[in-house]
């Protein structure tokens, strides 16, 4: 696939399923794309943008490295966004990084997720939880919150109230989620999903 026929696919009204599978593979045969990605995903008014965002959830999922090169672009991008599927795609990623972060501790991810991209991720996950975003987004938030907190102690405090407070009048899956997040909480041990 070449560059304006991946530009023109993302840009269409509705990508198949088929084409997402292009997508994902002219990304990876392509990986400076994923500024290409970025940029779409960053024109918050374009519904189409979900489609970038998606893909670009589908390449981290398939290679998270991919999108180390640009994860100053991807964190000034977080505070800005608020179409539904890129949150929903945005926090998948985040919650991917902090996985490799904290829990895989991989060097490569240490060495270059820094302190101020840290901050975004939660800053970011705290504004969704609070938000009225959908359960897929909140658990991602939720996970990768209980993850940064093992590094920074008050992120705890803070999720757990925040979950107490959403449990009452949550779905099934955020109550599922929450309370296994409390217990991992209170107990002091290592959340398992």
């Amino acid at each position: 696939m070449d560059k304006p026929k991946f530009i023109a696919i993302l840009n269409s009204d509705c990508v198949q399923l088929e084409e997402r599978e292009e997508l994902l593979n002219a990304v990876l045969l392509n990986q400076d794309w994923i500024i290409i990605l970025l940029k779409n995903m960053s024109d918050i008014q374009n519904k189409e943008s979900y489609f970038s965002a998606r893909t670009l959830e589908l390449v981290c999922k398939q290679d998270l490295k991919l999108i180390l090169p640009y994860l100053d672009k991807f964190y000034l991008l977080l505070p800005k966004i608020k179409l539904e599927g890129v949150v929903r795609s945005s926090a998948k990623i985040i919650e991917l990084l902090t996985i490799n972060y904290f829990i895989k501790k991989d060097a490569l991810y240490i060495e270059k997720i820094n302190g101020k991209h840290l901050e975004q991720f939660t800053e970011s996950c705290f504004d969704w939880m609070i938000s009225d975003k959908s359960i897929a987004i909140q658990a991602h938030s939720m996970y990768a919150l209980y993850l940064l907190g093992i590094k920074f102690d008050w992120i705890h405090i803070e999720l757990a109230l925040i979950i107490e407070k959403g449990i009452p009048t949550g779905s099934i899956g955020y109550k599922n989620r929450g309370r296994k997040v409390l217990k991992a909480i209170e107990t002091n041990t290592r959340l398992k999903l």
